[in-house]
């Protein structure tokens, strides 16, 4: 119930926004294919067992070849189990409904999303190239990296001279 009254308070403060956006002919199109989109991925959870419902993120549906993208590879397995039962049916019922019958399905995992990702550890900045007389005053407080740089420097500087 919060989702949804969320997503009214965020519909009615982006509604000029859409206005806006709506008077570009190419903009409205894809405005429109979003809609669809959504409609779509909300008619098919409403048909998927609820388990498997809030895995599915996205559903597309183009020439009767409708294609599901998954969260994960386990749960893709499953979604295609599922894929025999949903070829032959209607998902889009009303004017939307072109193309709407079910042909083929698809499953496609989604890559996990860049903000979920945990950030990278920042590189130690230093000197690569590192002589005999330095390496042993700054042992200490050294990343692996840095000291397999060391000795490899040292071991380079040994077998140059």
């Amino acid at each position: 119930m919060i989702e949804n009254a969320e997503a009214r308070t965020m519909a009615k403060s982006t509604a000029h926004i859409r206005r806006h956006l709506r008077a570009s002919e190419p903009i409205a199109a894809l405005l429109d294919e979003i809609e669809r989109r959504e409609r779509l991925l909300s008619e098919l959870r409403l048909r998927l067992p609820a388990d498997l419902a809030k895995h599915c993120s996205q559903a597309t549906l183009s020439a009767g070849e409708l294609t599901l993208f998954v969260d994960s590879p386990v749960w893709a397995d499953r979604f295609r189990f599922l894929c025999p039962e949903l070829i032959g049916s209607v998902l889009i019922n009303g004017p939307a409904a072109v193309d709407a019958e079910v042909k083929a399905c698809k499953v496609r995992v989604l890559p996990p999303s860049f903000h979920s990702m945990a950030p990278l550890p920042r590189p130690v900045q230093g000197r690569v190239g590192v002589n005999q007389e330095s390496s042993s005053t700054d042992e200490a407080g050294r990343s692996p990296l840095s000291e397999a740089l060391a000795r490899l420097a040292r071991t380079l500087g040994q077998s140059l001279r």
